[in-house]
């Protein structure tokens, strides 16, 4: 099935973002029960290095928002690249709450880490995991 949601986020990230000499990535996190579903297994971005950018989808992404975002590159340098982003969700409660994210991804290994703060709470989720690079 994660083979399926990579295939489908890849095409409509391709689809999303035609730029000429972008990257296109893929990772992967463990699914560990304590996320409770906030950090996604699997996703899928695209960058042009140097840009200020990206473009990033999941699968909290595609169901709350129906597809990629724009997400803000806030660091790079020659031994990683950090974005963050924020995305609007429906709680447990039927309440919207917005959950902040950063994804970094060492430049020569492509690990990488996730993490997921829902904002106004305490609660920090978070998981390691690796990318790659699927095409540039």
């Amino acid at each position: 099935m994660g083979h399926i949601y990579t295939a489908a986020f890849a095409a409509i990230l391709c689809l999303a973002t035609p730029t000429l000499g972008q990257d296109l990535y893929e990772c992967k996190f463990p699914n560990k029960a304590d996320n409770l579903g906030y950090v996604s297994p699997t996703l899928v971005l695209s960058r042009v290095p140097g840009g200020t950018t990206a473009t990033v989808v999941d699968a909290v992404i595609q169901q709350e928002t129906g597809g990629p975002i724009e997400v803000q590159i806030v660091e790079e340098n020659d031994r990683k690249f950090s974005m963050t982003w924020i995305v609007k969700v429906v709680s447990p409660e039927n309440d919207y709450m917005r959950i902040a994210y950063r994804l970094s991804v060492q430049t020569g290994s492509l690990a990488a880490t996730l993490s997921a703060k829902p904002l106004g709470y305490l609660n920090n989720f978070s998981s390691r995991g690796s990318c790659t690079r699927m095409s540039s």
